[in-house]
């Protein structure tokens, strides 16, 4: 069974071991398990968005192979130095549309809103599980096949663990807070809305911009203008979810005519009703994050590593990617029949 190893010169963990056995349906027979009509290949639905006839228009069940198992205890123990634990948590998978080929940024503005209304949902619900410290959603979006890779998918993933991105991400935003009492976040908005220089598209209520230090090539991320730590507690207020559909559509157009591949995550705070190893811990993380969505398209030839350290070798700059992703229009082709 796989388990969870802390890597001790990284402080990263590592989930190791063989991932269960996935149920016998091959990708290269055509069967797409997440098609209607192939309901019974994969796991019982956890929740559904349904049409005024009854018909599903995007479920969320569990992956048939999960990395993590709602089973059991974390155990977290030690072997000398080492330290490893339980792959507690959740692995699921929010079909988005039930047309095949068709992309998030295809779907109609009500039907992308009930979309991010199911983000929204499932991250609320594992957050009621104290054994999790983290909530990830993301999603990599290949070009269409007729396998599974070419069906609308995202994946939400309950952890007992932060991941090391994201740690990392919250320590500097809380040293930034000690600092100056300011959210780094709001201060590097305030920036990007005066300058203009990076900013992509914006309205009252959300921004998209090229982050100054982009690692890869056309990076864009969409950030809400007011304050907020938790994407899925801003989405809850009503017509939220309503408001940020169509920007966020409207930027995955943007990026879709650079690549159809790409990589979308959602960075939001962590559980903070999880267990907590200090009564300090990430404390001030409401005051000094800022929830936002990074969307990283895999242009050919230009998303890459500089050697194994992890260096970013990106030869667009953020100004002149913005400039590039400014002049692209929106709109998209009709999306395919089913």
């Amino acid at each position: 069974m796989a388990e969870l190893r802390l890597d001790p010169f990284t402080r990263r963990w590592v989930v190791t071991g063989k991932r269960p056995v996935m149920p016998d349906v091959h990708d290269e027979s055509g069967v797409c398990p997440f098609c209607p009509g192939n309901e019974h290949l994969a796991p019982h639905a956890i929740r559904e968005y349904r049409d005024s006839s009854g018909a599903w228009m995007a479920r969320v069940f569990h992956d048939r192979a999960p990395l993590f198992l709602v089973e059991g205890g974390v155990d977290r123990r030690a072997e000398g130095m080492f330290d490893r634990m339980n792959t507690v948590g959740a692995h699921e998978i929010v079909v988005e549309t039930p047309v095949h080929g068709m992309t998030l940024a295809q779907v109609s503005e009500q039907h992308f809103a009930h979309v991010l209304e199911l983000f929204r949902d499932r991250i609320l619900d594992l957050k009621q599980d104290r054994r999790l410290r983290y909530v990830s959603l993301f999603k990599n979006q290949h070009a269409p096949s007729p396998t599974l890779r070419g069906h609308a998918y995202s994946q939400v993933l309950g952890t007992p663990i932060l991941p090391q991105l994201l740690e990392i991400e919250f320590r500097w935003s809380l040293a930034h807070f000690q600092k100056r009492e300011r959210c780094i976040y709001c201060d590097a908005l305030e920036q990007e809305l005066r300058e203009e220089k990076r900013l992509v598209d914006q309205n009252a209520d959300f921004v998209a911009f090229c982050p100054f230090g982009s690692g890869w090539s056309y990076e864009l991320w969409v950030a809400p203008v007011r304050h907020s730590s938790s994407f899925e507690n801003d989405l809850t207020e009503p017509g939220r979810a309503a408001a940020l559909a169509p920007f966020l559509k409207s930027c995955l157009q943007r990026v879709e005519k650079l690549s159809q591949s790409l990589h979308l995550v959602v960075h939001t705070e962590p559980n903070l009703q999880a267990w907590k190893p200090t009564k300090e811990w990430w404390k001030t993380v409401p005051d000094d994050y800022h929830w936002h969505i990074e969307i990283q398209p895999d242009v050919e030839g230009r998303r890459r590593f500089l050697g194994t350290e992890g260096f970013h070798f990106n030869p667009i700059p953020a100004e002149q990617a913005a400039l590039v992703l400014r002049a692209l229009e929106p709109g998209v082709e009709p999306p395919p029949t089913a």
